[in-house]
């Protein structure tokens, strides 16, 4: 899987999917465990890409799913 970063989500490159930041979207979730797994994302375009670090977005994504609860 390769994803790419936009100004609200991500984008899945293998089928375009727009993935929202969603804690109830299953493949927001799977986004999430792929780049803790060390996933690299894409750069978004444009003024965006010149101002997000992957650091910061692993950092983020750890924070985030430490605060999910999985329901079983």
């Amino acid at each position: 899987m390769t994803y790419q970063l936009t100004a609200c989500g991500v984008v899945r490159t293998e089928d375009s999917a727009f993935i929202p930041p969603d804690p109830s979207n299953r493949d927001w979730l799977e986004y999430q465990e792929w780049l803790l797994s060390g996933g690299q994302v894409q750069s978004p375009e444009g003024a965006l890409g010149d101002v997000v670090e992957q650091s910061t977005l692993k950092t983020l994504a750890k924070k985030w799913l430490g605060t999910v609860v999985r329901q079983p």
